[in-house]
């Protein structure tokens, strides 16, 4: 996390609203990314002693509405965690890792779902890991954008 009143989290959380809105301009990617990398690196530098964090892409706690729509139609599902470089995914059937998954996911207040391909990294009793394969930069963003809301925003 950003230290209280740093000047970068006003800064992210405006171009995350641009993000999760129209969508970022090409002027403002370079410092997202920048912004973004800061957040994560605070995160990992703030973990208290925990298991370090080894991601590469930031990832939050946020609950949005998933349908499977390959290997089979599963209805209804939620993430538990989204970032720009996949989600965890709560699913009563037990996937192996590797297996390729096409998804659509639902993201207010947008009324078309992304739809996404990816593979899954982890699984275990009730939930998946997928990494996204072939996502588009601005779905990428939209959902990282999601994240960084989850993390720094005022429900946060």
């Amino acid at each position: 996390m950003f230290p209280t009143g740093d000047p970068r989290t006003d800064e992210i959380l405006l171009l995350a609203g641009e993000a999760t809105g129209t969508g970022l301009h090409d002027k403002h990617r370079p410092r997202w990314r920048e912004l973004v990398q800061d957040l994560l690196g605070s995160i990992r530098d703030g973990s208290g002693g925990q298991v370090p964090e080894r991601r590469r892409e930031l990832r939050a706690a946020a609950e949005l509405q998933v349908d499977l729509l390959a290997p089979e139609e599963i209805e209804g599902l939620a993430t538990s965690t989204v970032g720009a470089g996949g989600v965890s995914i709560f699913i009563a059937e037990q996937l192996p890792p590797g297996t390729p998954i096409d998804m659509s996911i639902k993201v207010e207040p947008r009324p078309i779902p992304l739809l996404l391909k990816g593979v899954v990294v982890w699984s275990r009793p009730g939930e998946v890991g997928v990494a996204f394969i072939d996502a588009f930069q601005n779905d990428r963003e939209l959902l990282e954008g999601i994240a960084v809301n989850a993390i720094l925003g005022p429900l946060a």
